[in-house]
């Protein structure tokens, strides 16, 4: 079998491809592009019933009508800006009214800016942290208190940096916001875990998304000297932060809570 573009390949049992999450809801914010649509994406050819959500309707309405043309599995569209704790609300109130339930929470959702702290004001840093850290848990609270008011477990997945445990030139604000995003995700696990709730995260490193070949293109990054840092020998494409994510929420990481899985092929060493 073939593997697709965006790396996830389905996994196989004794009678060929199965549906790992069928019959379960996943909601994935920033789930219109990169990262967040190859989760998405990934769900949906499990099986899964999908939310996606974002800032931008255009985008998600795009993202959906391809998701569901390819997988056959339903995905519903929520315009929603983390940030705000009414979005978050609404969001999964939506999602357990389209589909029955919410089992899964994936906060891909994320602000990501170069600027040297020094030129960094109160509101870059404050909506940095708004969007990376707070976003996440507006989202993670709405999600366990609908799970709790339901009598149901499920699974939330953070997706946070390998930024989060090195500095950066230019990045002070989204490492520092990851690293709370890291500190918040462990929390969550051991309030949580009484509740039938399940709390762990991804790391990635560098992703091969739109806008990373787009820099590339621009001569903004250096590919060949990124490369360099990779020992595995290639950029991860957004496959590969979705097989991670769904091991995590999945029954076969049933007794893993409130880790961070990186996933760089090497480069944080």
């Amino acid at each position: 079998m073939s593997v697709p573009a965006d790396g996830f390949r389905p996994r196989k049992g004794g009678g060929g491809v199965r549906a790992e999450f069928a019959g379960k809801a996943a909601i994935v914010t920033g789930g219109g592009s990169g990262i967040g649509y190859a989760i998405a994406r990934a769900f949906a050819k499990e099986g899964a019933r999908v939310a996606i959500a974002g800032r931008t309707l255009d985008t998600l309405a795009r993202a959906a009508a391809a998701i569901e043309a390819e997988s056959g599995s339903p995905v519903l569209a929520v315009q929603a800006d983390v940030a705000e704790p009414q979005n978050c609300e609404r969001l999964i109130a939506a999602a357990v009214e389209a589909f029955g339930g919410a089992d899964i929470l994936v906060n891909n959702a994320a602000l990501f800016a170069v600027r040297p702290l020094i030129d960094a004001d109160a509101a870059e840093a404050q909506r940095s942290f708004a969007v990376n850290a707070i976003g996440p848990l507006n989202a993670a609270r709405a999600f366990a208190r609908s799970a709790i008011d339901h009598g149901r477990g499920g699974a939330i997945v953070n997706v946070s940096s390998i930024a989060a445990g090195r500095p950066a030139q230019g990045l002070g604000l989204y490492s520092a916001s990851k690293a709370a995003l890291d500190s918040l995700t462990r929390t969550m696990a051991v309030e949580w875990a009484h509740h039938g709730l399940r709390v762990n995260a991804v790391a990635p490193g560098h992703v091969l998304t739109d806008g990373v070949i787009e820099d590339f293109r621009a001569g903004r990054l250096d590919e060949k000297a990124m490369l360099a840092r990779i020992p595995a020998g290639r950029i991860a494409d957004g496959g590969d932060v979705a097989e991670a994510v769904l091991f995590l929420a999945s029954d076969r990481a049933r007794h893993i809570l409130g880790q961070v899985l990186t996933v760089d092929g090497g480069e944080g060493f």
